[in-house]
């Protein structure tokens, strides 16, 4: 018994070196710093840049004070390490733009668009040798790694850890035999990435490798509302969708958002993508992931789903955008494009055998009515990526194609009034246009509702609800919707065309009395309906008496919810400050 008990001390202290030794950083090794000013960005303006990243995705936008999103790292071989990585290539370059030096950065926030490969790299496990695999933001985030730090790391919420074998460490098995530790919950095909990333971001806190990131990752969940990103003044970011939200498969009837990770052709990773929009001033920005634009089984047992239905909507009109999946012929579909509209576009691919970017894509942008004209300007990281399209046999079209190799970047003039992108040969100016209607180019995701009355007396004087406009642009809510309880009460009411709220301003929506309930339990929505629902706020009450001539309203216009009913009625005016 004495010489198993020395055996088993052995085994643990073996286990303990494992987990500690690759990612000692070294002594010497220099404090994650922001952003400066010393860098290349431009300050007071949003800068954006497309990383050559070859068949992958990365991209970094710098607020006007400095604040920082790094949006995916990704890499093109599971097994490159140290310096011969995607990682190492691109940390040079975000310390030159930031002007840290030598120092590595301190990231306000990085974005995993989703879980493949191209666009988060491989990360080490405790079951690898030490030093044997590890690129992509799991080598930009680790201690003995590129020394980034980050202030909140955004995931869709692919799965968890769940300690099956109890021995206290998430491992992942091989590609063959997997391990049963990943609870997967929003998934369709999965991989020995996905396995060591969900390992990595939700494994044990005492794993060394999760030194940086322990306490700062945000898992984008179907429940909870999704977080704000705070850019700097001026700059709307606002999560649009993830993990497939609100989206059914072909049938019509199973949503892609759960677990099919047993489904015999299940839908593919890319349809979790997470969309992004992000407004500065007038001009508009949309990129999400690898997301898909129509319906259709892969050869290689797996479906795409039709997400561009619903995020087109939200994005609606923009001046910029990232190409969906690569350039991929299942996505950037034309009623996307018809609806986003984008003056200029970028497309993440390099060498590849799938025939990225699509002829079918670029061919509908150039002939794409936008508000500068016929034709959207289309930027490349690398020119050719497949000579080829997915059949091998005809010519990519890469006419009027801008960039031949190398990052592309994009920044602001004006405070958002146009912007410039810069590529290997040049750079053009244009005028951002924005959402036009009206001028109003405010994000309707960040409207709030303010104040509502649901129990008029007389009942004559009918109900009404109060939105709030916080951005410093106006917003068109436009065929929009104030509803009720979810999938009962009363039908939706839309909110009329042309309804425009000024910035900081409020809006009120009269209707008649016997929508709301003035008794009992009850929820009042603001959203948008587009065959599913987008929820963007909803507010809860519980009443046990009708209360005649009282609101619910926020304390302040915009601010936190007052849970008493009021006779302080405030109507299309400034909220009062303080709660009842």
């Amino acid at each position: 018994m004495v010489v198993l008990s020395v055996r088993v001390l052995g085994m643990i202290g073996f286990v303990l070196a494992l987990l500690l030794v690759p990612f000692q950083a070294p002594a010497h090794a220099a404090a994650p710093v922001p952003c400066s000013t010393a860098g290349t960005w431009t300050p007071g303006e949003l800068n954006l840049y497309w990383f050559d990243v070859d068949q992958g995705d990365g991209q970094l936008i710098i607020g006007p004070t400095g604040k920082t999103l790094l949006i995916d790292l990704g890499e093109t071989a599971w097994n490159s390490t140290g310096a011969n990585t995607n990682a190492a290539r691109i940390a040079a370059e975000i310390r030159a733009i930031c002007g840290t030096g030598t120092s590595p950065v301190a990231l306000d926030y990085v974005m995993a668009s989703h879980h493949h490969l191209d666009h988060i790299g491989y990360s080490w496990n405790p079951q690898d040798t030490p030093g044997a695999v590890g690129n992509g933001l799991y080598q930009l985030l680790t201690p003995g790694g590129l020394g980034f730090s980050v202030g909140a790391l955004f995931d869709h919420d692919g799965g968890t850890w769940t300690d099956a074998n109890g021995d206290g460490q998430c491992t992942v098995g091989t590609s063959a035999s997997p391990s049963d530790e990943i609870a997967w919950h929003n998934v369709g095909t999965t991989s020995q990435t996905a396995r060591r990333w969900i390992c990595w971001l939700y494994g044990p806190a005492t794993q060394a490798d999760r030194a940086t990131i322990n306490g700062h990752v945000v898992t984008l969940t179907n429940v909870a509302p999704w977080p704000t990103i705070d850019l700097g003044a001026g700059v709307s970011a606002t999560i649009l969708n993830a993990n497939g939200k609100d989206t059914m498969q072909a049938d019509g009837v199973t949503p892609v958002s759960g677990d099919h990770s047993a489904q015999a052709t299940p839908p593919s990773e890319n349809d979790y993508s997470i969309a992004l929009k992000v407004n500065f001033g007038v001009w508009i920005y949309a990129t999400a992931g690898d997301s898909d634009g129509e319906y259709n089984t892969s050869p290689n047992s797996y479906t795409y789903n039709n997400i561009e239905a619903k995020i087109g909507p939200l994005f609606a009109n923009v001046d910029t955008m990232r190409a969906n999946h690569h350039g991929s012929d299942h996505s950037s579909s034309q009623a996307y494009l018809d609806t986003l509209k984008p003056e200029t576009v970028f497309f993440s691919c390099g060498n590849n055998s799938f025939g990225h970017p699509s002829n079918r894509a670029m061919d509908a942008l150039r002939s794409l009515v936008t508000d500068m004209g016929i034709g959207a300007d289309m930027y490349i990281a690398n020119n050719p990526c497949d000579p080829f399209q997915a059949d091998g046999v005809t010519p990519t079209n890469y006419t009027g194609v801008l960039n031949s190799n190398g990052t592309v970047s994009l920044h602001t003039t004006g405070a958002g009034t146009g912007y410039v992108v810069s590529y290997d040969t040049g750079s053009r100016t244009y005028t951002a246009h924005g959402n036009v209607g009206g001028g109003a180019t405010g994000d309707v995701a960040l409207v709030r509702i303010n104040e509502f009355l649901m129990a008029p007396s007389p009942s004559t004087d009918g109900e009404w609800v109060e939105l709030y406009n916080p951005q410093a642009v106006p917003v068109d809510v436009s065929g929009l919707y104030i509803d009720d309880v979810a999938a009962g009460g009363g039908a939706p009411k839309q909110i009329p065309a042309g309804t425009v709220i000024q910035p900081g301003g409020v809006w009120v929506f009269n209707f008649a009395s016997g929508f709301l309930n003035n008794t009992g339990a009850e929820d009042v929505r603001y959203l948008r309906i587009t065959g599913s629902e987008t929820v963007y706020d909803t507010y809860h009450y519980n009443l046990s008496t009708t209360q005649s001539n009282k609101v619910f309203h926020r304390a302040g216009n915009g601010g936190p919810w007052c849970d008493t009913v009021s006779t302080n009625v405030t109507k299309g005016t400034s909220n009062p400050t303080t709660c009842p």
